[in-house]
């Protein structure tokens, strides 16, 4: 048999037809499984030849590690999410590692798996958008959690919160303060986030039976200022224009507003605006933006606290969705 370093949780629980849980559990807390499935996990360490926990600490060490999984290192968005998740793994004494890039295909998924082998890792949370192939190899390898991201044909818990609605609260905003010709700036429809926000604005402007035009629903290639600026000054010039845009980020959101400027718009006289996170952005842009604040810290707190509790073998990590709140600033104004 192959040395105990490539046999992994997942290759014992398949040996023993057990779930990978129940030999975290078996190897963390025996008295709390049934004595014969321990005996039965026990005879496949024993014949694969496993001979400790992967990420557990090595010898004269007190701390494991575990790594967040983020789709781009440039993200504000991104930094709140960190400081929570850090903050219970301090708790806890874990070390925290954060690898970017998305494991989203064969190859760079099988290279991931190897990265938290090799590197010890006791948990991964992941933030990128995966396949349910990706999410269960990885899911094999260690204990893991979705965060933000997540990808509901998989069993793998998650903190999220529900984009569809924010998006729907953040689009009748508009709605109340007057606005009649909305436009949508998205990112890729490969992230839950974007379809969701999509979903929700496209409900609202249905229900009040207001114009949907394909020309004022941008789609971004990522959260770029630069490429969302570009887009909405070409929206912005022709000859019929949105006055009120539903931004899927506040980076999209100062974008909207620095073009608006460039096209001799005033903001919120002559468009509205509503953004998305209330990352410090938000409160930097001229005028302030209206945006949907949601609870970045909370979540990565949170999802680092259910991976601990997967980690612990526990089978009944739930997942959840923590809620959002729209905060009202200079960008909108009641007519």
């Amino acid at each position: 048999m192959a040395g105990s370093k490539k046999i992994t949780i997942a290759h014992v629980a398949e040996h023993a037809k057990v779930s990978s849980a129940t030999v975290s559990r078996v190897l963390r807390h025996p008295e709390l499984v049934n004595p014969s499935t321990v005996a039965r996990v026990r005879k496949s360490l024993s014949e694969l030849g496993y001979s400790g926990i992967a990420g557990q600490p090595a010898a004269g060490t007190s701390r494991r590690t575990i790594v967040v999984n983020i789709p781009w290192l440039d993200n504000p968005f991104y930094g709140e999410i960190m400081r929570g998740v850090r903050v219970s793994a301090e708790a806890h004494g874990l070390e925290m590692l954060i690898s970017w890039g998305s494991p989203d295909n064969v190859e760079s998924c099988k290279r991931f798996c190897s990265m938290l082998q090799n590197c010890g890792a006791a948990g991964v949370i992941i933030l990128c958008p995966l396949s349910s192939e990706s999410l269960e190899r990885i899911s094999s390898t260690v204990p893991t959690v979705q965060c933000c991201e997540y990808n509901p044909e998989t069993n793998i818990p998650f903190v999220s919160i529900d984009d569809r609605e924010a998006a729907r609260t953040a689009v009748e905003h508009l709605v109340s303060c007057g606005c009649k010709k909305l436009s949508i700036v998205c990112g890729p429809q490969v992230y839950k986030y974007a379809r969701g926000r999509k979903e929700g604005f496209l409900e609202v402007i249905r229900t009040h039976d207001l114009v949907e035009r394909p020309s004022w629903m941008l789609q971004i290639p990522n959260n770029n200022f630069g490429l969302a600026y570009s887009a909405i000054c070409h929206m912005l010039e022709s000859p019929n224009r949105p006055d009120g845009v539903f931004a899927c980020s506040d980076t999209y959101a100062a974008a909207v507003i620095r073009a608006a400027k460039k096209c001799g718009l005033e903001v919120p006289r002559d468009l509205m605006v509503v953004g998305f996170d209330n990352t410090d952005t938000a409160a930097m842009t001229t005028p302030a933006l209206t945006t949907i604040s949601q609870p970045r810290y909370d979540m990565g707190f949170s999802a680092c606290n259910l991976l601990i509790e997967r980690m612990d073998g526990s089978d009944s990590a739930s997942s959840m969705l923590l809620e959002t709140e729209l905060v009202v600033r200079e960008s909108t104004i009641r007519k």
